[in-house]
């Protein structure tokens, strides 16, 4: 009997290391926030290992840094970061990645953006920020992107931006070295909540009229990848969609994997608000576009470029 198990035992072991040498392996990159939750989820759930992939995840500090890796192939995929700043890739080194999965309203709505100010400022409304100082995250998208909401009351040029690393937005508003700033969530929340912020404007974006919505983030695949590992990609994406299905029907138990690899405190990952993840076969393509044009107009990018031809199916 003894024999019969420890036989047994050996064909498991065998199988198992059978198993790990043919799994693919692949790196991924991501920004720790709560767009790139489906990749968090896939990881969790096994939906990687369902593929026969052995997935590394790498973090992050910012979005150029990712999307720099990225094109130049140091890793397969970016699950995920700001479509804006693969527009600046796209423009700049075009053809070296496709976008699988995208995070967006498909409307004129606006669930994560937000203009916070001191808990006490007096400040009432947009047209208040005239001679104020406002903080933006680092990067040309995100001030054209605070110019053109503010353009729809006021001229931005009577406004002074102040670009100041995501971390240190809210520090920065309790220590007066700011009036206000827009930021993405959590940073509102992350405000309120410590108790040193307000909101002066909830769903901003609305403002800019975009009817057919606004795309923050983007899932990405680099043009080494997909030339070299096509069918690897396709099992990639397949997780990554079954993460984000997992999603809309399992929403409060996939919260709780943002605590995990956001660090956000848990009262907070269980309230902050989402948007959409948008499997490109149901993307308007149009959206992004019209978005790309509104921070071109206000001189983002120096080229012009198609959006519409920057995905994979």
């Amino acid at each position: 009997m003894k024999r019969s198990v420890s036989v047994l035992l050996m064909v498991f072991l065998v199988m198992a290391a059978g198993l790990a040498l043919s799994a693919e392996k692949v790196t991924i990159g991501h920004l720790t926030i709560v767009p790139s939750l489906p990749t968090y989820v896939a990881m969790e759930k096994g939906f990687f290992a369902e593929q026969g992939l052995e997935v590394e995840l790498i973090p992050f500090q910012s979005g150029t840094d990712i999307v720099d890796a990225l094109v130049a192939g140091r890793i397969d995929a970016n699950c995920m970061s700001a479509i804006t700043g693969h527009w600046f890739a796209a423009q700049m080194v075009p053809d070296k990645f496709k976008i699988f999965l995208v995070y967006a309203a498909d409307s004129n709505v606006d669930n994560t953006m937000v203009v916070v100010v001191k808990k006490d400022s007096p400040l009432k409304d947009l047209k208040g920020l005239k001679g104020k100082k406002v903080g933006t995250f680092p990067g040309a998208t995100s001030v054209a992107l605070a110019k053109a909401i503010i353009r729809t009351k006021i001229s931005p040029e009577k406004v002074i931006f102040t670009e100041i690393a995501p971390p240190n937005m809210v520090p920065a508003l309790a220590a007066g070295q700011i009036d206000a700033f827009f930021s993405p969530e959590p940073f509102g929340m992350m405000a309120v909540y410590q108790g040193i912020g307000r909101y002066l404007i909830k769903s901003p974006c609305t403002l800019l009229g975009l009817k057919k919505g606004i795309v923050g983030g983007a899932f990405s695949f680099s043009a080494k990848f997909l030339q070299e590992r096509p069918e690897v990609a396709k099992k990639v994406k397949a997780a990554i969609e079954k993460g984000a299905d997992y999603i809309k029907a399992n929403e409060q138990e996939a919260r709780g994997y943002l605590a995990k690899y956001t660090q956000l405190p848990p009262p907070v990952a269980a309230r902050i608000p989402f948007e959409k993840w948008i499997k490109i076969k149901n993307l308007d393509k149009k959206a992004p576009q019209l978005f790309f044009d509104v921070l071109y107009k206000e001189g983002a990018y120096q080229k012009k470029i198609d959006t519409t031809t920057l995905y994979y199916e």
